[in-house]
């Protein structure tokens, strides 16, 4: 199962060496689009030794997941409790997992009630959490998982979704740029797929670079008060950035070289200061300001 996802060697070896030998709790960590959620279904599936497709209805199994921009609260927590609180049958060592995708969405007393859960957990489970950074949870959380980086993979690695794909090979350049090489983004990309929470920013992104200033400046009100969707959409904005660059290069447009240069600059810099905690809408009106 682990085979089929499109991995970076390191990560694929990392992972092959936790299924040889799994531990109680696991954190996948990577950014949006890489495919953490994939990662952690294939790895339950094999260490459960059962199909992928059948996991959503396993009994032994329970997912909790938080919407975009939403938390997950101290009650989802407690009802993981009382399903690790069922028994179990088979002579399987793991006969029960749990995931909980994006749990930077845990609320403080969330990561607290979800903590004694990590300090006794039940001899037949496994625990697994997926996170977009680690700093999102409480150090008293981080000591006690075992932490695999989900890595980018190179270009090379991303050949199996380019042979898939029917589409041609500028419009597969360009969604790779797009997508900075994240699998979880590619594909969807590729498959024009709807799903995808990131594809929201990348639309959203275009949405901006066609707009007006003052039309631009209008949306800086609404947009600033989602720091998560705030970075979402710079992100996208940067690998739009870098398609424009890779495409001006290939025609020889040193003026739009130099134009999308500017634009990617501009749009790393706001989204660092917007990680700082800088004021998003003063971040954004100035980097709207300056787009052309």
């Amino acid at each position: 199962m682990i085979d089929s996802l499109v991995l970076h060697d390191t990560t694929k070896e990392q992972l092959l060496r936790f299924i040889a030998n799994p531990s109680h709790a696991l954190l996948l960590s990577g950014p949006d689009g890489i495919g953490k959620s994939s990662v952690a279904e294939a790895l339950v599936s094999t260490i459960l030794n059962i199909e992928p497709g059948k996991l959503a209805t396993y009994p032994h199994y329970s997912k909790v997941s938080a919407a975009p921009n939403a938390s997950i609260s101290i009650e989802a927590i407690r009802e993981l409790q009382k399903f690790l609180q069922l028994k179990t049958i088979g002579t399987n060592p793991y006969r029960r997992a749990v995931l909980i995708e994006h749990a930077q969405g845990l609320t403080t007393e969330a990561q607290n009630a979800y903590l004694k859960l990590l300090e006794e957990p039940p001899a037949d489970t496994l625990l697994v959490l997926t996170v977009d950074s680690p700093r999102s949870l409480l150090p008293t959380i981080l000591s006690r998982l075992q932490t695999i980086t989900i890595t980018v993979p190179g270009e090379a690695a991303l050949q199996q979704l380019f042979a898939a794909s029917t589409k041609d090979k500028t419009v597969q350049t360009q969604a790779y740029f797009l997508s900075g090489g994240l699998p979880g983004l590619l594909s969807a990309l590729l498959d024009d797929g709807q799903e995808h929470p990131l594809l929201q920013s990348v639309a959203t992104a275009k949405e901006i670079l066609q707009k007006s200033t003052f039309e631009r400046l209008a949306l800086v009100d609404g947009l600033s008060k989602q720091k998560n969707t705030v970075i979402g959409v710079l992100a996208a904005l940067e690998r739009i950035a870098q398609t424009g660059i890779q495409g001006a290069t290939a025609k020889e447009d040193a003026t739009r070289i130099k134009q999308w240069h500017r634009i990617r600059k501009s749009t790393l810099e706001a989204r660092e200061s917007i990680e700082r905690s800088a004021n998003a809408k003063l971040v954004l009106s100035d980097l709207f300001l300056q787009l052309p």
